[in-house]
């Protein structure tokens, strides 16, 4: 009985789209981090900071300056180790890892950005109060209220609800937090859109590289390379075709030949076989 062959499974390329789109998002915040050096997008960016100024109130500048300091780095890293604690305990370790590379690429993408363009901040006319003596582009604070937002949605995987609800606050407190930057006349608007392209690239890319189909061969593939090397294996001689001359001595299939008669060629059909050599006799 013939088993049916195995069909071939299509690969995984489920990477690709996270990869691509990681890519692109990549190219667009290199290409708006080299227009953040030209003095028009910087101009368009002070108008947009002069535009804010006529709306701030007490009570909206003391509710940014609050979600200012719930943003800081500290808050931030206390939140990720929560959420490692979280998945460990929910026996995840692959989500992490793809969220400790993901915090961490993205708080280390945004300090390589930050030191390598130096963008100065807007001028000081505009602060509620002094920033601090980084780079403007992109912003740090919202850089971490971002990383919130991939910490909920991979903590609270495969909850339901409860991950919709606490993700779409998470996108609400680092939208509020982006305004807040520009409100406070922190950063300037491409600031903020930098920080939200510096944490989904690396997000994307991240996602692509957990999801690359790297795995041990399975049974299948075992099994197609024993039956490989199988036909080698089950090569045996024949004793039957085997000459009994060239059997040695208490082979199982012939009777050994005397010890005088085994270099003697074997003698043709009809042809009496040759006693053994006497030896000379004196009468």
């Amino acid at each position: 009985m013939t088993s049916a062959p195995a069909t071939r499974t299509a690969p995984d390329l489920s990477w690709r789209r996270p990869a691509l789109l990681g890519a692109l998002l990549l190219a667009v915040l290199l290409a708006l981090a080299a227009l953040t050096r030209t003095a028009a997008l910087t101009h368009a960016d002070l108008r947009a900071d002069r535009a804010v100024q006529p709306l701030r109130s007490h009570a909206a500048t003391t509710a940014f300056l609050w979600l200012t300091d719930a943003s800081a780095e500290v808050v931030g890293l206390a939140a990720l180790a929560a959420g490692l604690l979280v998945l460990l305990a929910r026996r995840r370790p692959r989500d992490a890892v793809r969220l400790l590379l993901t915090a961490g690429g993205a708080w280390g993408l945004a300090l390589v950005l930050k030191t390598a363009l130096d963008r100065p901040r807007p001028p000081s006319v505009l602060w509620v109060r002094p920033p601090d003596a980084t780079g403007s582009f992109p912003s740090g604070h919202d850089t971490t209220a971002t990383v919130l937002v991939v910490v909920v949605l991979l903590t609270l995987a495969g909850t339901g609800r409860a991950r919709r609800i606490a993700t779409a606050c998470a996108v609400v407190f680092a939208l509020a937090v982006g305004f807040g930057r520009i409100y406070l006349g922190d950063h300037y608007p491409t600031d903020v859109l930098g920080s939200y392209l510096t944490v989904a690239a690396t997000a994307l890319l991240v996602r692509a590289a957990a999801e690359l189909p790297v795995e041990p061969m399975s049974w299948r593939g075992r099994r197609s390379a024993a039956a490989c090397l199988r036909p080698a294996a089950r090569e045996t001689h024949d004793t039957a075709a085997v000459p009994a001359l060239v059997r040695p001595p208490g082979h199982p299939h012939g009777l050994a030949l005397p010890a005088d008669r085994a270099d003697q060629p074997e003698p043709e059909h009809g042809t009496p076989r040759p006693g053994p050599v006497q030896g000379n006799r004196t009468p």
